[in-house]
């Protein structure tokens, strides 16, 4: 016996297949050794390329998950998703190298057979264009915004909305994806990186007046269950990155199992802190509002504002070529590769691959218009199909491959069973959010921030717009402490009635403290009134609409 398991740990050293193509995998079964090429290894550029398929929309969407779910839920959210993600990719990555593949669908062909490949074929396609939809429905977010802002309307229209995405689509998303070489867009696609951690930097600095303020720690929620089925989806589809995995790595020299795990998990836990940055902080910031899948619609339009707007709407665009790659070679297998075909790699032709980029360009647009708000659109594929493709899928084929080949009985049997055991479990998570998700997202209601006609906004001096932010955001917190304060009377009450005074006069002490609070918020909304009727006079005769009603609102708020 330990003959033989020598002979075939020889025979694995020995064994190379080296396949030089812009879409295979370069496979290499041999464990890592300290050579040259390994020493002068450097995983950053394919960690960046990584990290730009995983990062980009979700991140909006992470202040929404947030408020749903609540702090700590959210957090625990995001770190199970990462090590999901680790592990459903250490099983593709490990069985590619196994069956001597280089990319998903001829995975499926060598472990689940003919019909389970049509089966992969179809759920990668359909995955990879409800992802690129998603980035486009972004870019309608966003970029109709900015526009709709320039124009004074109070919102934008649909076809405003249209017209936005049809002309980044054209303009900027079709020129990059007619590039057929993966390694051009590394710099690219570091530069995105770097613009995804100004964002964060830029969220933490708008949450800092809030922090500072204190008042946020006695509002936000910390644990919220009812929000972890529709929310689960998007996170997982956020950390999502096996489709992807294949063209990624084909760029890596001498690729080995050691080396696509060091690539993943260094790109998944940049991505999982920069999302938990933005969520925390995000969710911070706006507390006080209703959060929607797109967090900037949230920000105040000044010219920084605008062109953070701007440079996520070309980061993201920047991102949809990535997608394309896998989904064209996704829609050449099932639609025009021979049936019978068994060859590990697809070459497609110059003429064949810039039509599939136009095709799956323009239906992937009309999906986008039909789209009503990015948060559907992640949580539903990140429910149905992401769980498929992102988590059942490669655990099925990791416990095939090793449940036929995986006989003899030594430390690597072991260790196989050990990641079978772990597969299953990954297995058990995926059927999970496929059920439970994909129910709780198509009972819950869409909204969108468009609207059907242009409305101008109203006629307020630039100044006073500010002014009116800020009376508004006054007027919340008045009435929360005001809620606070009554909540607090009745519990001393109770606990007088029971004879715990320390803790009524406790309670007491902190219900002074935000008595004084109020009466400084209230002073605030006061100077304000004060400067808008200023602002007012110097314009025309007083308003009396305007006196009468920063004094309602003083007059609502007062305790």
């Amino acid at each position: 016996m330990k003959k033989r398991e020598k002979e075939d740990e020889e025979g694995l050293l020995n064994r190379r297949n080296i396949h030089e193509s812009s879409s295979s995998v370069f496979i290499d079964d041999r464990p890592d050794s300290p050579s040259l090429e390994n020493v002068d290894f450097s995983p950053w550029p394919h960690v960046f390329n990584l990290a730009n398929c995983i990062i980009g929309v979700s991140m909006l969407a992470m202040p929404y998950v947030f408020q749903q779910c609540g702090i700590l839920l959210a957090a625990v959210m995001i770190a199970i998703c990462a090590v999901l993600t680790k592990l459903t990719c250490h099983f593709l990555a490990h069985t590619a190298f196994q069956t001597k593949t280089m990319n998903y669908e001829s995975l499926a062909m060598s472990t689940l057979g003919q019909n389970g490949r049509r089966f992969v074929e179809l759920c990668l396609l359909v995955f990879l264009v409800s992802s690129i939809v998603a980035f486009i429905v972004v870019i309608g977010d966003i970029g109709p915004h900015i526009v709709a802002e320039y124009l004074e309307l109070e919102a934008p229209t649909q076809r405003l909305r249209i017209l936005v995405m049809v002309l980044v689509i054209t303009f900027i998303v079709l020129p990059l994806s007619v590039i057929d070489d993966l390694k051009k867009f590394s710099v690219i696609s570091s530069l995105a990186c770097l613009f995804y951690a100004i964002f964060v930097l830029r969220m933490i600095m708008e949450s800092l007046p809030t922090i500072y303020d204190g008042e946020w720690s006695i509002h936000v929620v910390w644990w919220r269950p009812q929000g972890f089925l529709t929310c689960l989806p998007i996170v997982c589809m956020a950390m999502c990155c096996q489709t992807q995995l294949f063209p990624v790595i084909s760029c890596i020299r001498n690729v080995n199992v050691d080396k696509c795990d060091l690539v993943i998990s260094q790109a998944i836990n940049i991505c999982a802190g920069m999302y938990a940055a933005v969520g925390v902080f995000g969710y911070v910031a706006f507390y006080s509002h209703e959060l929607h899948g797109d967090v900037l619609v949230q920000f105040a339009p000044t010219l920084v504002t605008q062109s953070l707007k701007l440079a996520f709407l070309l980061s993201i665009a920047v991102s949809i070529p990535l997608m394309l790659f896998p989904a064209r070679t996704a829609l050449f297998c099932l639609l025009l590769r021979e049936k019978d075909s068994v060859a590990p790699t697809v070459d497609l032709e110059k003429f064949t691959f810039h039509i599939l980029t136009i095709l799956l360009l323009i239906f992937n647009t009309v999906l986008a218009i039909l789209t009503p708000n990015v948060e559907f659109i992640l949580g539903l594929t990140g429910a149905f199909i992401g769980s498929l493709v992102s988590t059942i899928i490669p655990s099925m084929m990791y416990l095939s491959y090793n449940r036929d080949n995986n006989t003899e009985v030594s430390n690597r049997a072991r260790k196989v069973k050990d990641m079978s055991m772990a597969a299953k479990i990954c297995l058990i998570i995926g059927l999970f959010i496929l059920i439970a998700s994909t129910c709780a997202i198509l009972q819950a209601e869409n909204k969108t921030s468009v609207v059907e006609k242009p409305k101008a906004k109203e006629d307020i001096g630039v100044e006073e717009k500010p002014m009116l932010k800020s009376l508004e955001s006054l007027e919340e917190r008045v009435l929360d402490a005001n809620l606070n304060i009554s909540q607090k009377l009745d519990d001393i009450s109770e606990m007088a009635a029971k004879g715990n005074e320390s803790e009524a006069v406790r309670m007491l002490v902190e219900m002074k403290e935000q008595q004084l609070q109020q009466q400084m918020l209230i002073q605030k909304q006061e100077k304000i009134v004060a400067q808008l009727n200023k602002a007012e006079k110097a314009k025309a005769p007083p308003s009396e609409e305007t006196v009468t009603v920063g004094n309602n609102i003083l007059n609502s708020t007062s305790v």
